[in-house]
């Protein structure tokens, strides 16, 4: 990290720390499923800035170069920020992988929103209480094993 940029290999300790827990959560019998998906998300942004470093030949048409780190890469638009780094991984996945790996990492993202804010649901109860137990099977698992597959990633 003598660059100020973390590494390939951090990001996948990272990620393999983020989806043990989603995974050991889920083992519990699904007494904590927000936070599983919660977890399985970071997993899926780890995963995802590892492919970075992996694959610096990653392109969008709005980078202005070398494309490591999401943070990193982002473009300006009058001095500012134009996307967040949520909506510009969005951009860079769009521009770089299959329809199957977007939707898997989209969904990750949509629902861990949910847990976290009851964002874009009507949520009458606690976020736990909210996701069924098959959805969070398909969150931490088919989601997450999608995303890894897809970025080629493990």
């Amino acid at each position: 990290m003598s660059d100020g940029v973390s590494t390939r290999q951090a990001h996948i300790l990272q990620a393999r720390h983020n989806e043990t827990l989603a995974r050991e959560l889920v083992s519990y019998g699904y007494r904590f499923k927000d936070w599983s998906i919660v977890a399985a998300f970071y997993a899926a942004v780890h995963y995802f800035e590892a492919r970075l470093h992996g694959y610096p030949q990653l392109t969008h048409p709005e980078a202005a170069g070398r494309i490591l780190h999401t943070e990193d890469s982002i473009p300006l638009d009058l001095g500012r920020y134009k996307y967040s780094p949520h909506a510009w991984r969005e951009q860079l996945l769009i521009a770089n992988f299959d329809r199957r790996t977007r939707y898997a990492f989209r969904s990750l993202r949509f629902a861990s929103e949910t847990a976290r804010y009851h964002a874009g649901a009507f949520i009458p109860r606690t976020a736990h209480e909210h996701f069924a137990d098959r959805f969070v099977d398909q969150c931490v698992v088919d989601h997450l094993d999608q995303v890894k597959s897809g970025l080629g990633v493990s």
